[in-house]
């Protein structure tokens, strides 16, 4: 599959591409609580195309409490010890292995494949805190920050993962790791959203894990995200979507270097149709001079093709 077929249109894999600019009035807009993401479907592989190679490992958590799984996928044949990481974050109701499923391993192998510059992805159980310290004893974010670093380098990885993503929950998540990267003073090269779990009013952000108004708001992208006004983001949703209308909200607000509203819903085929452009993207932020084209820029999706 070439790099266009891969970023413009490539069957059942890859949506078509299209900036969304600016956004409606969002006055007396109620979000209703989206459905645990689906997995990603196994779409047609091209020939001699291998999927993502993926390991599924026990690690003791001291954040948590408890041991969670640490799935690390990348490019098949390629020695991951040399790949920048990705820190890849799971929804509400899931776990890291959302990340090391069939097909989410065949999206992308498919994308690696055709050209996208290497990566590997690390993914744990966060459990259903939103990436926070929510329940006593249980602080995923800090798991994230003090001891993946730690286990990647145990196994001759980079250390300090170089991007950050994630899906619905997991989508909120990445944004508020990138927010503690950029307090850290070092912040990820690029963070992509996908679906993210985002909440215009505390009557619907109280069916998920916050202690409060207080603990919502200090932690609500909606509020911090000029903080991360010097992190490259991209944010993808499907216009079905129950979060859509809160994301488009964030596009408004933030103006994120890359974003898209497309057709879809919180489901595994929605996001087989945008991960090719969820990986591309954040490959371009650790190797961009390998890209066939230049700079992802705010007023077209990607030029140059």
């Amino acid at each position: 599959m070439s790099r266009r077929r891969l970023l413009l249109g490539g069957g059942a894999v890859v949506g078509a591409g299209a900036l969304a600019a600016g956004a409606a009035s969002l006055a007396g807009v109620v979000e209703t609580p989206a459905p645990i993401p689906q997995r990603v479907p196994a779409v047609p592989r091209p020939p001699r195309t291998p999927d993502a190679a993926t390991t599924v490992e026990w690690v003791t958590s001291r954040a948590r409490n408890r041991s969670v799984r640490l799935v690390i996928s990348s490019p098949a044949g390629v020695d991951r010890r040399r790949l920048p990481v990705a820190v890849g974050l799971h929804g509400l109701g899931g776990n890291a292995l959302w990340w090391g499923d069939p097909g989410m391993r065949r999206a992308l192998g498919i994308a690696w494949a055709s050209g996208v510059p290497p990566f590997a992805i690390a993914a744990l159980d966060g459990g259903d805190n939103y990436w926070h310290p929510f329940r006593v004893g249980d602080d995923p974010m800090r798991m994230l920050l003090e001891e993946l670093p730690a286990w990647l380098g145990q196994r001759g990885m980079s250390g300090v993962p170089a991007l950050a993503t994630g899906v619905s929950m997991g989508g909120a998540g990445s944004l508020m790791y990138a927010r503690a990267r950029a307090r850290m003073q070092a912040p990820v090269k690029a963070v992509a959203a996908m679906s993210p779990g985002l909440f215009t009013d505390w009557a619907v952000a109280a069916r998920r894990p916050f202690a409060g108004v207080a603990d919502w708001e200090a932690n609500d992208p909606l509020r911090f995200y000029p903080e991360l006004a010097g992190t490259p983001t991209g944010m993808w949703c499907g216009d079905r979507d129950s979060f859509a209308d809160a994301v488009r909200r964030y596009i408004a607000l933030a103006r994120p270097q890359y974003s898209r509203i497309s057709p879809g819903a919180h489901t595994g085929s929605y996001y087989a149709t945008i991960l090719p452009q969820v990986i591309a993207f954040l490959g371009q932020h650790v190797a961009p001079s390998t890209l066939p084209f230049g700079p992802v820029s705010s007023n077209s999706a990607y030029p140059h093709l």
